[in-house]
């Protein structure tokens, strides 16, 4: 049975007192799990560890590092009407995000996480230290305009690489196709005893590093670790209603609005008032309904939320929230009867944003003024008053119904994993299981889109690793007096 977090300072001297190896012995550390926070805390160990082992159930390594374009697109292209569509996803990585951002900025995209994050990026590993590591090593960013940064190659096997030869430089042994099945923490001697397919090695630290699989949550809780439940994050929006026939959104995929603020309202337990979550950014419109960061931020801030509903209900699109409200809208639209008398309704959205761009791409703003009962070639001097007043709130305040969720395939992510009170963020060690440490998306902390997961994997498996090794030192030195 394991110790409460009451016995960690024994546990701690059992640890350096009752060693599992001679001062003749090399000191082991196993990293469990082959991913971006688990290579990366590999790294660091191996710098002051003498051996570090990396076991990683899959074939390769760095499987999400490949894969994961933070749902960045290329190849957009414009139909006549100036909408855009045919979006492609790029399958480089966003490594981080712009890091000249203050960590108070930085910290606002973790819906979990962010009040023990502070210190972390403040203090030990800050985000700018990340793009330092990279950038010493010869990976050239660059910071996009919406902040998330990539390689200049726009390829993701850039960071692979530079992650896979730095851990060769510094020894680290990678065992792919290895799945551990068990890890005990011997309360004779303080070692660990990590069990493989047939097998069993002992290490005298652990960094556990396997992402927000059930296999890792299992590990941890086996070594004495309180799982909050895990559930989705970053994912996108069904609304199959508005996606059929006669529905706003029929035909739409594709179009892309420029900023639009996405709001969710929900019942709490003991409260008469509806809570609301609301997230503003750009918006793609899908075939199965709606998604693009707006989107993405309310399902990641709504997680929990969402879940417990059932990813059924009603959110509430403003598709020009810049433009002011239902009340605001219907006054400028009323002046295009008098401004653009003859000019069709339908033609295109006259409303315009600050930088003088169309408010609402033409092929949405036929549908909505369709969706109003205008007839095709309806004039603004033939608008009657109740119809503009139909028009600004559907603009305003827009009811989806949602119908389901989709999985954001580019950056999939889940809230939930380890309770960040059980480790010390310091040297994410585990309060509870000394020599244990952990990392990346195992724990309870997850961020939006744009390079904020990569920006937590690569702090906490720094700071792991340098805890380990940290560890390691101090078992040396005691086996040594």
């Amino acid at each position: 049975k394991m110790p409460s977090i009451h016995h960690y300072h024994k546990w701690k001297l059992l640890g350096l007192l009752q060693c599992c190896y001679s001062t003749a012995t090399a000191s082991r550390i196993a990293v469990i799990g082959g991913g971006a926070s688990g290579i990366f805390s590999s790294i660091q160990a191996a710098i002051t560890a003498a051996e570090v082992v990396v076991f990683e159930a899959s074939p390769k390594t760095l499987g999400k590092v490949k894969i994961s374009g933070g749902g960045r697109c290329n190849g957009e292209k414009k139909g006549c009407d100036g909408s855009v569509y045919g979006f492609r996803i790029l399958k480089d990585v966003n490594v981080l995000h712009d890091t000249s951002k203050t960590t108070s900025e930085i910290l606002e995209n973790y819906p979990r996480g962010k009040k023990e994050l502070r210190g972390l990026y403040s203090k030990h590993w800050t985000p700018l230290h990340s793009r330092e590591w990279f950038e010493k090593r010869g990976v050239k960013l660059k910071t996009e305009a919406d902040g998330r940064m990539f390689p200049i190659t726009d390829k993701s096997q850039t960071i692979i690489d530079t992650l896979m030869e730095a851990a060769e430089e510094a020894g680290v042994e990678i065992q792919r196709k290895s799945k551990v099945f068990s890890v005990t923490k011997e309360a004779e001697n303080g070692c660990f005893t990590v069990c493989l397919n047939g097998a069993e090695e002992q290490f005298d630290s652990i960094i556990l590093a396997t992402g927000s699989s059930k296999a890792g949550h299992d590990l941890a809780k086996a070594l004495g670790h309180t799982i909050v439940d895990p559930v989705p994050s970053l994912f996108t929006l069904n609304t199959k209603l508005q996606v059929q026939d006669g529905g706003l959104l029929h035909e739409l995929s594709g179009v892309s609005v420029p900023w639009a603020r996405v709001s969710f309202r929900f019942k709490v337990e003991g409260k008469k008032k509806k809570q609301v979550l609301s997230q503003e950014g750009p918006l793609l419109i899908t075939h199965h309904g709606i998604s693009g960061p707006s989107t993405l931020r309310l399902s990641a801030f709504g997680a929990r939320e969402f879940n417990h509903v059932g990813y059924k209900g009603d959110v509430f699109v403003h598709w020009a929230p810049e433009l002011g409200n239902a009340e605001e809208l219907a006054s400028q639209l009323w002046d295009y009867t008098l401004t653009i008398p003859k000019r069709a309704i339908s033609t295109s959205c006259p409303l315009k944003l600050q930088d003088g761009s169309s408010a609402i791409p033409k092929r949405l703003w036929g549908s909505m003024v369709a969706q109003c009962g205008f007839e095709k070639d309806k004039k603004w001097c033939e608008a009657p008053k109740k119809k503009i007043n139909a028009l600004a709130r559907i603009i305003s305040d827009c009811t989806l119904q949602i119908t389901g969720k989709s999985t954001n395939k580019d950056e999939f992510v889940t809230a939930g994993g380890v309770a960040l009170n059980e480790v010390s963020l310091k040297t994410m060690e585990s309060k509870v299981c000394p020599g244990l440490f952990l990392c990346g998306e195992l724990l309870n902390i997850d961020g939006v889109t744009g390079g904020f997961n990569f920006m937590g994997c690569w702090s906490t498996g720094y700071t792991a690793g340098a805890g380990a090794a940290a560890y390691i030192k101090s078992l040396n030195t005691a086996a040594s007096q």
